[in-house]
């Protein structure tokens, strides 16, 4: 049979991001940005929100708190994923790396950026996170660059979300 269509109407069906969207709205990782048919795939994600999806995405419960990202940045803060700090800060992508890279136990190895040509921005900090990450294919770059301190959209991290979680199945 055919899925249930996406309650979004800002996810065109053959969009670069739709199936991978599609994933984590199925999932429960991710839902609509303030609206039930937004998901605003270009759109900022904070790092609360990212707390909160990865906390989901470990089986964590989500709900309750004084504040609304109470209980994932609990978990992150317990899990060493995150300091906790600046929640409503957009999430660059090295620090979705990082924050995966840490989720998966800070796996030694990863490839060379050599491809990359801004390969040189990549936080120190940030390097082994973001050289596991393109070589586990979560991140990929576009246009032979990384953007490594640019903010991750909610259409970047529904897929590398969706690379991660993937990986984690098999």
């Amino acid at each position: 049979p055919e899925p249930e269509p996406l309650p979004f109407t800002d996810v065109p069906d053959g969009a670069w991001f739709a199936s991978e969207v599609r994933y984590v709205y199925e999932k429960g990782l991710m839902a609509g940005d303030g609206s039930e048919v937004l998901f605003n795939p270009t759109g900022v994600m904070t790092r609360a929100m990212l707390w909160t999806v990865l906390a989901r995405l470990d089986g964590a419960d989500t709900s309750g708190g004084s504040i609304w990202y109470e209980p994932g940045r609990a978990w992150a803060m317990a899990k060493g994923i995150s300091d906790g700090e600046n929640p409503q800060e957009s999430v660059t992508r090295e620090q979705l790396a990082a924050m995966l890279w840490r989720y998966a136990g800070s796996p030694a190895g990863g490839a060379g950026l050599e491809s990359f040509s801004d390969a040189g921005t990549v936080s120190g900090w940030a390097e082994g996170a973001v050289r596991w990450a393109v070589s586990a294919g979560i991140l990929n770059g576009s246009g032979g660059r990384l953007n490594p301190t640019g903010t991750a959209t909610r259409a970047e991290v529904a897929v590398m979300l969706t690379r991660f979680a993937q990986s984690l199945e098999k």
